[in-house]
């Protein structure tokens, strides 16, 4: 092979070399600056992130999302109708018998194999509102927190989800949260519903007549006659009350925010005003309005 043929070859050989350095050299060029353009986009995304959580409002805080979720629990576990389900093992609805109230003394009324489960169906209302406030304080929630959960409870009863939302009159519910809540004071409203009971029980052994009669519903047609009593269900509005102004009278005395005591009672009284009796038809307060003193007072929409 002649020296300009080799010559020729060689410097073809260099070019080619040459061209494939510079093709290398600026694909690690492009390389690296994607990567670095990579890195500049995370650091944006980061200080974004970091921004956005300086702005959140309070209610995206992990903490508040707790709060939220025991709330809902605690509504959700009030919501479970056991007294119904009680009353329906027994062969009886208890929202087309008697007072149509899914609540322990309709279940007493509901006959025999209705009365054996009361006291269990009675603590079990009870823990709606004892249970979720005890919870939340041993998981550390504050004070407010926690006592709105016992709050939450007692609506569970009184607006069930599961009985659209047509339960009990949360009274067993609310005596569970008083005794968290102030325990003095929920002694005292439960003294007081029960001198009620037992002044009732005494009048009617004093007439000869059974105890559980007080309770017993009959039915005429489309309305209902009742050996019904005025001194339980105003000993119940009595306890509410009780209990609403010592815990208001303790605030006085030590400077502590009371806004739960209050709620419940509004929460109860509502329930007793709103709640859907079997009578509403001729007594209610649509055709009387003089029936929302008696909701009031006396749990019903007449006097008698």
């Amino acid at each position: 092979m002649s020296s300009p043929l080799i010559s020729e070859v060689r410097s073809h050989a260099r070019r080619r070399r040459a061209r494939g350095s510079r093709f290398r050299q600026g694909r690690s060029t492009r390389y690296v600056r994607y990567v670095r353009y990579l890195g500049s986009l995370g650091r944006a995304s980061r200080r974004a992130v970091q921004v956005t959580r300086q702005r959140a409002p309070a209610w995206r805080h992990s903490a508040f999302s707790r709060y939220v979720l025991a709330w809902l629990a605690a509504y959700l576990y009030g919501s479970l109708p056991l007294v119904y389900w009680l009353g329906r093992r027994s062969g009886v609805n208890l929202r087309k018998s008697g007072s149509g109230n899914v609540g322990v003394s309709n279940l007493l009324s509901s006959g025999k194999r209705g009365r054996r489960w009361a006291v269990p169906a009675a603590l079990f209302d009870a823990s709606k509102g004892y249970l979720p406030i005890s919870i939340c304080r041993r998981l550390g929630y504050p004070r407010e927190v926690a006592e709105l959960a016992g709050v939450c409870g007692v609506m569970g009863q009184c607006w069930p989800l599961f009985l659209r939302f047509n339960g009990g009159r949360g009274l067993s519910a609310f005596f569970g949260a008083a005794l968290q809540i102030n325990r003095r004071a929920g002694v005292l409203a439960l003294s007081t519903l029960a001198s009620g009971v037992l002044w009732r029980l005494g009048s009617l052994l004093s007439h000869h007549r059974a105890p559980m009669q007080a309770a017993r519903w009959s039915w005429a047609g489309s309305g209902y006659a009742t050996a019904r009593s005025k001194v339980v269900p105003l000993s119940g509005l009595a306890a509410i009350l009780l209990f609403t102004l010592v815990c208001l009278r303790e605030h006085e005395r030590t400077q502590r925010q009371q806004l739960i005591p209050p709620l419940l009672a509004a929460l109860l009284l509502l329930r007793r005003l709103t709640a859907p009796l079997p009578d509403d038809a001729e007594h209610g307060p649509t055709r009387q309005p003089s029936a929302l003193l008696y909701r009031l007072l006396y749990d019903r929409n007449t006097p008698d």
